[in-house]
Order: structure tokens, then sequence, then C-alpha cells
């Protein structure tokens, strides 16, 4: 009996090692300093990423081949990486051409936290929304009927764009107390895009729409800025048609800027309002 007990002794306290160490490694799979890198190419491609703890970070890479840009095709892919906690970073990357039809969203949840995408090609998604305090988000991408969008609640923001194609949407959001800062900014020939920054709330608010250089056509840019605090806007177009929509509500020692270049094609519809 002695034997059978110290048998039956040591499969229970090897069962107990067994669920020990898998429950360390589930752990291990929520814990703070992990890092994802992938690189995928091809298309009709699915990648869902989900973060929790502090000082994550994750980079993919669509379209990449033996660590460097060529033009194997990143089509009809869905991107998503969702981070919560402090101190992440989120990056995704696709370049050169064949890189269509793809959905990119970063959404992070925390503090101190980054996201960034650098795409090219047509038909794209691109969304990043970050809630929190000193978050910084930036979207570059070249190509035509394509969507970006920013969003950002809490303190501190600073959200960018570097956008340059036609037929599409740059949308910056921003709400919450604290200083607010937005950019957007279109170089060469860009025809029939919206551009529109709102940010709303308590604090300093400062919204710039520029596009720059050569000829662009058919263009809208809104710029909405309302609460407390000191509101600045910059709108810089150049050759071509626009309607220019730009309000101001709230506060006082708001001051506006439009700066206007124009030499030959002008059209302009301008509406300012400050209450």
């Amino acid at each position: 009996m002695e034997v059978v007990k110290v048998k039956y002794s040591l499969i229970s306290l090897i069962s107990y090692l067994i669920i020990l160490i898998f429950g360390l490694w589930m752990m291990s799979l929520e814990a703070d300093d992990n890092t994802i890198n992938i690189q995928t190419k091809g298309s009709s491609t699915a990648i869902t990423i989900d973060q929790n703890g502090s000082n994550n970070t994750t980079t993919v890479w669509c379209g990449l081949s033996n660590g460097t840009y060529t033009t194997h095709n990143c089509s009809n892919a869905t991107i998503n990486i969702d981070q919560d906690g402090t101190s992440n970073l989120a990056k995704a990357y696709s370049q050169v051409s064949n890189h269509t039809d793809n959905q990119y969203t970063i959404t992070q949840n925390g503090n101190n936290n980054t996201g960034y995408l650098d795409l090219d090609d047509d038909d794209n998604v691109a969304v990043i929304t970050q809630t929190g305090n000193s978050n910084y988000g930036e979207i570059y991408m070249q190509g035509d009927d394509n969507v970006y969008t920013i969003t950002q609640t809490g303190n501190s923001f600073y959200a960018k764009m570097r956008a340059f194609g036609d037929d599409s949407a740059w949308t910056i959001t921003q709400s919450g107390t604290g200083n607010h800062n937005a950019y957007i900014k279109s170089c060469g020939n860009c025809n029939n895009n919206d551009a529109t920054i709102t940010q709303s709330g308590s604090g300093a608010k400062d919204g710039d729409i520029e596009f720059r250089n050569n000829p662009s056509d058919n263009n809208t840019v809104n710029l909405t800025q309302s609460g407390d605090g000191t509101h600045v806007g910059n709108i810089l177009v150049k050759q071509g048609n626009y309607t220019v929509n730009a309000t101001q509500s709230g506060s006082t020692n708001q001051n506006y800027t439009v700066t206007l270049d124009c030499t030959t094609n002008c059209n302009k519809t301008i509406t300012v309002n400050q209450y």
C-alpha cells in the first residue's frame, strides 16, 4: 500500500508541475517586452496581433522578400494590430507596387504609444486609433482611391499624414484634453481628394493642411476647431481648383491663417467662420 501511495503521490506531483509549467507559459504570452516581426507576401493574407502588456513592439512587412522590398504581390490583405498597455510601438510597411485592396488597422490603448503606416499603391484602407496620453500617429501613403484615418482621444497628441495621389480621403480627428497637433501634407499633382482635420476639447490646437508644388484640382480642405484653448489653423493651397472650409469656435485668442498661392488656373471657394 505504501508503494501505491508513493506512486500516486509522484504522479500527482508530476501533474502539478505540468500544469504549473503550462500556466507560466500562458502567462508569458501576455508578459512585457514582447517583440513580433512578420514578413509576408502574396494575396488574401489575414494577420491579427493582440498584445497585452508594456513595452511591446510589432512590425509587419507586406510584400517583403529576403529583407528587401520587391515586386512581390501583397493584395487583399487584412492586417490588424491591437495593443493594450504602455510604451507600445506598432508599424506596418507595404511599399513598391502590386499592393492593392489591403486594410491596415492599428488600435492602441494606453500611454506613450506610436502607430506608423508606410504604404503604397491603390484602393487601400489605413486606420490608426489611439486612446491614452502622449500618443503619436503617422501615415505615409502613395496611390489612388485610398482612405486614411487617424483618431486620437486623450492628451498631448501628434498626428501627421503625408499623402500623394488622387480620389482619396484623408482624415485626422483629435478630441479630449491636452495639446492637439495635426498635420496633413500633400505634394505633387493630387486631384479629387478630401483633406479633413477636426479638433475638439480643451487645450491648445494647431491644425495644418498643405497642398504644395505642382497644380492640383478639385480638392476639398476642411479644418474645424472647437473648445477651449488657443486655436491656430494654417492652410496652404497652390495652383488649381479648391474648396476650403475653416471653422473655429468656443475659445479666446484664436488665430487663423489661410495662405493662398495661385498663378494660373485659379478657382477657389473659401469659407471661414470664427465664433
